[in-house]
């Protein structure tokens, strides 16, 4: 009941808080939504009603589940040393070539580039039955509407902003069903200094261009959690300065909630 009351209450705060959020989207003509837990209060909040739980590929976020999954098993190393060898082929990225992936390499670069032939060789080294449980049909996932494409991930299986931010705090914590020393390192790799931890994604999907970036704010005394998601239609040119834009967001939103 008191997880009932509660989600009453700030429900209330948040319907009154969206549009003071939205507006920076707006006065960025950037098309988009945000989500944060504050620790601090034990708070969410959310720039629209639908963003929390609407769902959409998990892309290279789900990279993080694989790199727990390979270190649990014994497929990747933490060792910069120890590398899967490219096998030749130059891959793309939604038409979009990706050299940084025609190399030998190793789970620390795998992670930085978002390489999902590296990710993708689960499949090879893992038993069949751990393949099945732990990758195609990943709890990670919320939606999954077809696990038999190569990189699936990209497209068919799905998640959220309120289960991405779940799966930011278990990881930093060490409270995922895996190695406290993997989900240690796994965390580093998101670091960009010490009061910030940041991972992003993009695909395809329904038309639009999403990114999707996830990340951990240390600056108070506990962390605050956040989603950050924008849409762009395929049919128009991406803003040249659109990277600049989404950053200016975030912090122009934490800055008007005293973060």
């Amino acid at each position: 009941m008191k997880y009932v009351l509660l989600f009453l209450f700030l429900g209330f705060f948040n319907t009154q808080a969206q549009s003071y959020l939205d507006y920076y989207f707006k006065a960025n003509n950037i098309n988009g939504a945000i989500v944060i837990y504050n620790e601090n209060k034990d708070e969410w909040l959310f720039s629209t009603e639908v963003e929390p739980f609407s769902n959409t590929p998990a892309a290279a976020h789900f990279h993080l589940w694989q790199a727990l999954v390979g270190l649990e098993e014994k497929v990747f190393k933490i060792d910069v040393k120890e590398k899967l060898m490219w096998d030749g082929v130059k891959r793309s990225f939604f038409d979009e070539r990706k050299p940084e992936w025609n190399a030998d390499t190793n789970l620390i670069d795998a992670i930085k580039n978002k390489n999902d032939w590296y990710f993708d060789r689960l499949q090879n080294y893992l038993p069949q039955e751990s393949y099945l449980s732990n990758i195609k049909k990943s709890t990670f996932f919320k939606e999954i509407k077809n696990n038999e494409l190569q990189y699936f991930w990209n497209y068919a299986a799905l998640t959220n902003p309120n289960s991405m931010i779940l799966f930011l705090k278990e990881l930093k914590e060490g409270k995922l069903p895996f190695n406290k020393q993997s989900q240690q390192f796994v965390y580093n790799q998101l670091l960009k200094d010490e009061k910030l931890a940041i991972h992003t994604a993009t695909t395809n999907y329904l038309g639009k261009r999403i990114d999707w970036t996830v990340g951990v704010y240390l600056k108070q005394s506990k962390p605050i959690y956040f989603s950050l998601r924008t849409y762009t239609s395929l049919e128009t040119t991406e803003l040249d300065d659109y990277e600049r834009r989404k950053n200016l967001i975030i912090s122009q939103i934490f800055d008007v909630l005293n973060y």
